[in-house]
């Protein structure tokens, strides 16, 4: 149950990411990607109390893409409302 519980809220954490990304037209997600990717041992650092619940490393890895993902989608559909009006 955890489990879902952390796709869940990485999931929405990247969505709320991507609207911000969306919105601010100097912000790409390739920057977040970027971000992501070079701090992911620190975010793992970071979400290792959860390996007394039994989450593994590469489960927190494979949130990280979720999130990242999510992101992504999220940037892709909010991206028209700066070109709409800007």
């Amino acid at each position: 149950m955890l489990d879902f519980l952390l796709i869940i809220v990485f999931c929405v954490l990247g969505v709320l990411v991507g609207i911000v990304t969306g919105l601010l037209p100097g912000l790409h997600v390739n920057n977040v990607a970027l971000i992501m990717l070079s701090a992911s041992n620190a975010i793992v650092a970071v979400c290792s109390p959860l390996f007394a619940y039994g989450i593994s490393e590469e489960f927190i890895l494979i949130l990280i893409a979720g999130f990242m993902i999510s992101v992504s989608i999220s940037h892709s559909f909010h991206d028209t409302i700066p070109t709409t009006f800007i």
